[in-house]
């Protein structure tokens, strides 16, 4: 599955560590990196893009922005390979074209210990990168090592399991769906917990959601006429952005239809996974990116922001149908509300 597709104005034109650096000015785990480029006051978080794929991606929060660079602690499991910044409104820059280089050699740890990172400050439900995190045990013997997701809120170990023979100095990574016993969790504060025989547990929280914001740039909701039941029994929500401002899916599950109405435009529905309901995305520039019958990803892009059919302006009219789903047997409510927590979290 692809990433979003590069959508942020910011761009990343040097990289070079500011402090803890390793030999000859390499970074390492805990290093201060400075990006710099322009356009980057909005830069949230930096992805460590390690090689083609997302599957060995880590993002981590910028700790100061200004407008033409930003700086980022080097997270535990990045390693060498291009970087990219995520604007706060989720849109993702052109990767840089040098890498990050990484020192090879890893500083001393006195002692036995653990150390812990989450690969994301946030996670999405069935995305393309689940919640994880990266783990290394300091030591002179393989050790069982305790996992445990927590719930920030009460403490509760949501679940747990027991990894055996874990090497020292040997990153392990941990990865957590956000269901029990196949139930979707609560969206929240949680946290990776690790625990060694003899040693401390540490931890590293993370939020964890269900869908996230769908449109990758600045918008605004519709009000009057474009608001769900606006004078003509409207039964979505209009929020406005600039014709071609990509879009990804709220929240991941099966493609129901992808096509075209005289009225709504490009569309698709996808009747969402673990949840029952559907959501609604019309009047896409294009044609949407994905097919009737496709199985697509939380985050994933899905077209990009237009006017097709009865549009006045280029927006995106959002629909959310209650089970069973769209003209199935489910009723269109109004999706304001939850589009305003989507997009008041980031």
């Amino acid at each position: 599955m692809a990433s979003p597709l590069p959508s942020s104005p910011a761009t990343v034109a040097k990289l070079a560590c500011a402090s803890s650096c390793g030999a000859a000015g390499m970074v390492r785990p805990g290093s201060l990196l400075r990006v710099r480029g322009k356009t980057l006051s909005k830069a949230d978080e930096v992805v460590f893009m390690g090689a083609a794929g997302v599957d060995d991606d880590v993002i981590a929060s910028t700790s100061v922005r200004r407008k033409t660079s930003v700086d980022v602690r080097v997270p535990l499991g990045a390693i060498p390979g291009p970087v990219a910044v995520v604007d706060s409104n989720g849109a993702v820059s052109v990767p840089s074209v040098g890498p990050v280089v990484l020192d090879p050699a890893a500083p001393a740890v006195a002692g036995p210990s653990v150390e812990i990172a989450v690969r994301a400050p946030r996670a999405y439900y069935d995305a393309a990168t689940p919640a994880a995190a990266t783990y290394v045990v300091h030591g002179g013997a393989p050790v069982t090592v305790g996992v445990d997701v927590v719930r920030v809120l009460d403490g509760a170990v949501i679940t747990h399991w027991d990894v055996p023979g874990v090497a020292p100095e040997t990153p392990q990574r941990v990865a957590w769906d956000g269901t029990v016993a196949k139930v979707l969790q609560a969206d929240g504060k949680y946290a990776f917990r690790i625990t060694v025989a003899g040693l401390a547990p540490v931890s590293a929280p993370f939020e964890f959601f269900s869908d996230r914001f769908p449109i990758l740039g600045p918008s605004r909701f519709g009000t009057g006429v474009a608001a769900f039941g606006g004078g003509r029994g409207h039964q979505g929500e209009d929020t406005f952005a600039a014709c071609g401002t990509p879009l990804v899916a709220a929240h991941g599950g099966k493609v129901k239809y992808a096509g075209y109405h005289v009225a709504a435009g490009n569309y698709l529905v996808i009747d969402n996974e673990g949840v029952g309901t559907d959501y609604v995305y019309m009047h896409l520039r294009d044609v949407a990116l994905v097919k009737t019958g496709d199985r697509v990803l939380t985050g994933q892009p899905i077209g990009f922001v237009g006017q097709t059919g009865h549009a006045d302006g280029c927006h995106l009219h959002f629909e959310l149908w209650t089970a069973p789903g769209w003209y199935s047997g489910g009723a269109p409510i109004d999706p304001l509300p939850t589009l305003r927590s989507w997009l008041s979290r980031g």
